[in-house]
């Protein structure tokens, strides 16, 4: 690897720890900010397929799938009394590994792959959390900052074992 690339690929973990941080520290606000315009934030919903056939997830059929407009709905109303399934909120912990940049254009756009780990525990629960996937997430360059264009959140389990997904991925 070229030093240029690893220079690349690290500003692109830093971006994805900043990010995880905000979200695990309730910073909505600020972590909406790092959201481009064109937004399009996808987990399909994972399928079982018989051998070796892939995708084994559908490309119609979506757990979440906003826009930027519906995003902004999601984070605002987490602010409200109305968000009853994260009152109080849950305790994340975020851990990306796995970073491999796959295209990138400087200064305009990137594709960047990463593993997410996601444990969650809520209120006096006993029990948490484990969400476990692959993100492929696409980056536009705007205003001297990556801003995220893109998400599509592939889950390992096919059945997630949770009451809710009233987080972010």
């Amino acid at each position: 690897m070229k030093v240029e690339e690893m220079l690349v690929k690290c500003e692109f973990e830093q971006w994805l720890y900043d990010e995880a941080q905000l979200l695990d520290d309730i910073e909505f606000d600020e972590w909406f900010d790092l959201m481009h315009s064109s937004l399009c934030y996808q987990m399909p919903v994972r399928v079982n397929k018989d051998g070796v056939e892939r995708p084994d997830y559908s490309t119609k059929m979506f757990t979440f799938n906003d826009d930027i407009e519906l995003l902004k709905l999601r984070v605002d109303r987490l602010k409200t009394d109305y968000a009853w399934a994260e009152i109080p909120p849950s305790r994340t912990r975020r851990f990306v590994s796995n970073v491999r940049v796959k295209d990138f254009v400087e200064g305009e756009k990137a594709a960047v792959k990463s593993y997410l780990l996601i444990y969650r525990s809520r209120s006096t629960d006993i029990q948490h959390d484990l969400i476990s996937g692959e993100r492929n997430d696409e980056f536009i360059f705007e205003d001297g900052k990556w801003k995220l264009s893109k998400r599509i959140f592939i889950v390992d389990q096919t059945t997630i074992n949770t009451r809710n997904l009233a987080i972010f991925v």
